[in-house]
């Protein structure tokens, strides 16, 4: 690969960048982590390739996915009530504290869920309940499909919460160890996922399980940072291909003996940029959250790892 007169430039731009996403509180990652990062590049098409990789990151902060999912109570979730259960009229602020309230009312049907193996809490499933939990619905709103299987329950209204889907397959799996599609026949279930990537979505769509699906953010294929597609141009930078790039991106693998070799370009070469405040999903590029040796700077770590 070659690099862009003025890459420099651009360099420090993103450096500048994560110094003020970071002081304004936007990013909870703290500028020196991220720098740091950066740090463990050396060779300047490196840096280069490391510098757009920090450029096209997807960050949400816990205060991010709050505010969505509070927006997405007092509108969309708040419409799928109304045409399902004859919600009584409430002013948006009744409305959250009847969320809020203990499940002892008309609208005591109304219940939250998370997605996770049975047995399994799950990080990202218990870091989002965390979240909603106390502030936007009360705490035994929630149930819990190991000690009560949806398929069991009838004429409730169940919010499935996650904060990421990727592939798809983590969500099926969990429709089939709970028997969602069964749950749907006598329940209305939303599920709705902080961050949908539309491969994912498609694929729960066409499993046809009867959950209404309402992701409160999509990502197209123009968030990945490698399409894989022949001929496609890196980043617009108009002397570099993609293929140049990737190629160069996986000499990179070379950097720690401790990376693993799987997921480099992330599950299924999804090539994604996401990072939670609590980790990444594995369709995230391999170098945003492997492990290293001792003198590697991990930029953040993986969902359900320390």
């Amino acid at each position: 690969m070659n690099l862009p007169e003025g890459w420099e430039g651009f360099y420090q731009d993103v450096c500048n960048k994560v110094k003020t996403l970071s002081s304004c509180g936007i990013w909870k990652i703290n500028s020196a982590t991220a720098l740091a990062w950066l740090g463990n590049f050396q060779e300047s098409e490196h840096k280069y390739i490391a510098a757009h990789i920090l450029d096209r990151v997807t960050y949400r902060s816990e205060r991010m996915i709050e505010g969505a999912y509070k927006s997405f109570l007092i509108s969309t979730f708040r419409e799928h009530i109304k045409r399902h259960k004859a919600l009584s009229y409430y002013s948006i602020d009744e409305w959250l504290k009847l969320l809020r309230s203990h499940p002892k009312n008309e609208h005591s049907n109304i219940k939250l869920c998370s997605v996770s193996k049975l047995g399994d809490n799950g990080d990202s499933g218990s870091q989002i309940i965390r979240l909603l939990t106390g502030e936007l619905f009360h705490q035994n709103r929630m149930i819990s499909p190991e000690k009560q299987p949806l398929s069991d329950l009838e004429g409730q209204v169940i919010l499935i919460v996650d904060d990421f889907v990727g592939s798809g397959d983590q969500f099926i799996s969990f429709a089939e160890e709970t028997g969602l599609k069964q749950a749907c026949k006598n329940n209305h279930i939303i599920y709705a996922p902080a961050i949908g990537y539309y491969k994912g979505l498609e694929k729960i769509t066409k499993a046809d399980l009867g959950v209404s699906l309402s992701p409160l953010e999509i990502l197209k294929d123009s968030e990945r940072f490698f399409t894989h597609e022949p001929g496609a141009v890196f980043c617009g930078d108009n002397i570099n291909t993609e293929a140049e790039v990737a190629e160069c991106y996986r000499q990179m693998l070379k950097l720690s003996p401790s990376f693993n070799r799987g997921a480099w370009f992330g599950r299924d070469n999804e090539s994604l940029c996401v990072i939670f405040q609590w980790g990444c999903p594995n369709q995230s590029l391999g170098i945003i959250w492997y492990e290293g040796g001792s003198d590697w700077k991990k930029l953040a770590r993986r969902r359900g790892s320390q």
